[in-house]
């Protein structure tokens, strides 16, 4: 057994404890015969991992007693039980503290170096060598969950340790990600790209509670070179800095280590705050705004909080708050005002941009450092900051972070040039559709090395999903040739063949605007060869700056527009094949500006469709053309059906069929009279638009299906949805004097009729089309032949006119 050996205690077949010495008792107050010994001592459901009854461990087995930082050895003798049966007397005795185990480590600079720099801020720490994947403990705290015991078996392999541990510890929600995340060479992968990452998991205890950890994984040593890897769990439901933070919560307790930046415009006043705060803190101080800024932009991810006078200059305006809320990797630094006003105004101000307490002139000393405390308590309660800039895949800085950071490069290079340069794969789900999501993530991971490699002078970001976002600066421009060398060289050493990468450019930005809007203008050149297959590049010039600020200002206008009626309904006759009467009109819509000059609908509509406007566009024509219909159908003439164009943003929007309703409704008018047309694309059949097109039939709409033809045409929408008429587009009737063509048209008309719809040629301009038409029984036709689109007024003349020319 070993002269030291101290404790004892019995147990039988089910581990319920017999007996114990005195000695185990001292030990393990919480023994409690009758009960079972893993859940005395542990609060544990199932047998203790290290325990030698369980793994038939012949002779002592060493291990770190949790939550003491005792290294004991215990040793399992079977022993027989007075009531028949076999048990158990289980011996330990004490080996030497975790101090001691430290001490022995002296000799290793680099686990000592490890543990120095990870300090406190996590309950184990592991090495683990990248050749032979053996795991070393650097510092072992016990805590349940956390990656403990297992990680005393020096002689297995890490991928053994992590095994045992995830089926044993971690969440059943989690544990499938768990193993796919925590696979050696994957993370050794990761880390030739980036210095560190972590990754977030569940842990569930005995009792069923759920508790939050996460592991930090690090190289120690260089990209190429690195032969260590650090794993470091922490609990996150915990403070992770719990020791230093007892002595926050002491009374006089303080946060010693913290860094504080004080920015504070009057000497005297700076100096007597440094005097004050700098025993228990560590203190860099600046004088004004501008200093302030670089000491933030320099020490955010160590700064624990900001001491702003509002006596600053420049913060008169704010200006500081401000620049800090633009700034999300800024806005982790919480920020107290000190500040010697009483206008209730400027504390509000205050809080809106963000400061999160406030100290008063005078000020008591022992106020000012608890309040600092409290703050710092909530700041550290956030996840480790420089966990969130890295992308896992590819390396890069997130979205956000890469904001930050070239935010900062323009704030301190003001006499340099910056270009911006954004990437966006084309086809990406077809490219993980067709060679499955890990070549996916080798093209993104190949792309994120080469445009890495490619930037000297600035940095490069992983905008999101397949879109990347680069800042170069410097005097030299960007060459379409150089650009295009580029492109084929990134193509020519891609994972994949045929790898097609779109690139927006927008040089030489204006540094005044928003970094946002200066990427949404590389963006919006990028978006502008979208569906161009020949050109892969594209520069944000004069002429896509003049259509940009067009497209703000039409959107800027058209509230307005529709409240001064700028939008005027055309209505394009629609005639009978056969006798050449008016049957009905198509409603379109043209904007007449205030001042008399037109707008396009061509220029207008795609951009309404894009931001969404087109909704309230869509439902302003509706109401006019019931209002027309109401008009018409009071004055006794006629009912001509008025089609109605819907477009797909209409059709989900909500309680849109309830509305379009209660319009019909109250202009008096039948639902026939106004039938809605729908796109090929808008009709696209799934469920939702089965049910919603299904309500409109219910309500008494009629169907027209629009730009048969035109691309995409979907059979499984006119088998499924109810439509009344189906529209031919003009691309098919530009072709109806050619064979092919005549034959497509031929067929589609009589597959229309046997469905029991009607059907109507659009974009008719010929005579010699009417006659092929009327000669295929083709039952209406709208286009310019007969008539352009006119105002209502025209239009009545109109009808008066082909009615009085049918009876002649």
């Amino acid at each position: 057994m070993g002269k030291n050996a101290s404790g004892m205690y019995v147990i039988d077949e089910d581990y319920k404890i017999i007996s114990y010495n005195l000695a185990a008792r001292e030990i393990y107050p919480q023994l409690k015969r009758g009960e079972k010994c893993y859940h005395c001592l542990r609060n544990r459901e199932t047998p203790c991992e290290i325990c030698p009854v369980v793994n038939g461990i012949k002779g002592p087995k060493n291990y770190l007693e949790p939550g003491r930082n005792i290294l004991r050895s215990v040793d399992a003798v079977e022993i027989p039980l007075e009531s028949g049966g076999t048990g158990h007397a289980l011996v330990f005795s004490d080996t030497k503290t975790n101090d001691e185990i430290s001490s022995g480590m002296m000799e290793n600079p680099l686990l000592m170096g490890i543990i120095n720099v990870l300090g406190k801020n996590f309950i184990n720490i592991y090495s683990v060598d990248r050749e032979t994947h053996k795991v070393q403990v650097c510092r072992f705290q016990g805590q349940s969950g956390a990656y403990g015991e297992e990680g005393l078996r020096r002689d297995e392999s890490y991928e053994k340790i992590m095994d045992i541990y995830i089926e044993s510890s971690v969440a059943a929600e989690d544990r499938i990600r768990m193993h796919q995340m925590m696979d050696f060479e994957k993370i050794c992968q990761r880390l030739t790209r980036i210095p560190q990452l972590m990754v977030h998991y569940r842990v569930r205890r005995s009792n069923g509670r759920i508790e939050y950890f996460y592991v930090k994984c690090a190289r120690v040593g260089t990209a190429e070179d690195f032969q260590t890897v650090v794993f470091a769990f922490a609990n996150e439901d915990m403070d992770v800095r719990y020791s230093e933070m007892e002595a926050i919560l002491e009374p006089g307790g303080t946060a010693s280590g913290r860094k504080l930046l004080i920015v504070v415009n009057d000497e005297t006043d700076r100096k007597a705050l440094t005097e004050h705060l700098e025993g228990s803190f560590e203190v860099i101080t600046a004088m004004n705004e501008a200093e302030g800024m670089k000491r933030l932009s320099e020490n955010y991810k160590t700064l624990s909080a900001i001491l702003l006078d509002m006596s600053v200059p420049v913060c008169d305006e704010f200006q500081f708050l401000e620049l800090i809320r633009d700034d999300v990797m800024l806005t982790s630094v919480p920020v107290i005002i000190i500040t010697g006003s009483n206008r209730l105004e400027d504390e509000v101000r205050c809080l809106e941009l963000g400061a999160v307490d406030f100290v008063r002139k005078p000020y008591n000393v022992r106020i000012l450092k608890s309040k600092i405390n409290n703050v710092i308590k909530l700041r550290e309660s956030v996840m480790v900051l420089s966990a969130l800039e890295y992308d896992d895949l590819t390396g890069l800085y997130i979205r956000q972070a890469f904001f930050h950071h070239a935010k900062t490069l323009m704030r301190f290079n003001t006499n340099q040039d910056f270009h911006v340069v954004v990437a966006d794969i084309k086809n990406f789900k077809w490219i993980n559709g067709t060679y499955g999501e890990k070549i996916g993530d080798q093209v993104l991971t190949y792309l994120g090395d080469t445009y890495r490699n490619q930037v000297r002078y600035g940095t490069v970001g992983r905008y999101g999903g397949d879109q990347f976002v680069a800042i170069i600066y410097g005097k030299k421009e960007i060459r379409r040739a150089d650009m295009e060398k580029f492109i084929h060289r990134v193509e020519s050493g891609a994972p994949i063949p045929n790898l097609v990468v779109n690139y927006g450019v927008y040089e030489n930005v204006d540094k005044t605007l928003p970094f946002t809007l200066i990427c949404d203008r590389a963006f919006l050149a990028m978006k502008s060869i979208r569906d161009d297959y020949e050109h892969q590049i594209a520069f944000y010039d004069d002429e896509m700056r003049q259509r940009h600020i067009r497209n703000g200002q039409m959107e800027n206008a058209f509230v307005e527009a529709i409240r001064n009626e700028e939008f005027v309904v055309y209505l394009q006759p629609k005639y009978s094949v056969e006798t050449e009467e008016i049957v009905g009109a198509e409603a379109l819509v043209r904007w007449k500006r205030a001042e008399g000059t037109m707008v396009s609908p061509g220029e207008f509509i795609p951009l309404f469709e894009k931001d969404g406007l087109i909704v309230r566009l869509d439902e302003y024509v509706f109401r006019k053309v019931c209002s027309i219909q109401g008009e018409r159908i009071r004055s006794g003439k006629k009912i001509l059906p008025i089609s109605v164009n819907l477009s797909r943003a209409s059709i989900h929007y909500d309680n849109m069929i309830c509305r379009y309703v209660k319009i019909v409704e109250e202009n008096g008018i039948p639902f026939s009279s106004v039938p809605i047309e729908l796109t090929e694309t808008a009709a696209l059949y799934n469920d939702r638009i089965s049910k919603l097109i299904e309500k409109m039939v219910d309500a008494g709409f009629e169907l027209h299906m629009d730009d048969f033809g035109s691309g995409y045409s979907s059979m499984t929408s006119l088998n499924q949805l109810p439509f009344d008429t189906l529209k031919l587009d003009k691309s098919l009737i530009d072709y109806i004097e050619n064979f092919r063509g005549q034959q497509v048209i031929r067929h589609t008309i009589s597959l229309a009729h046997s469905l029991g719809m009607k059907v109507l040629a659009e974009g008719v301009e010929k005579a010699k089309q009417v006659e092929i038409l009327r000669s295929l029984s083709c039952d209406e036709i709208q286009g310019f032949y007969y008539a352009r689109p006119l105002p209502w007024e025209n239009f009545e003349t109109k009808v008066i006119r082909a009615k009085e020319a049918c009876k002649k």
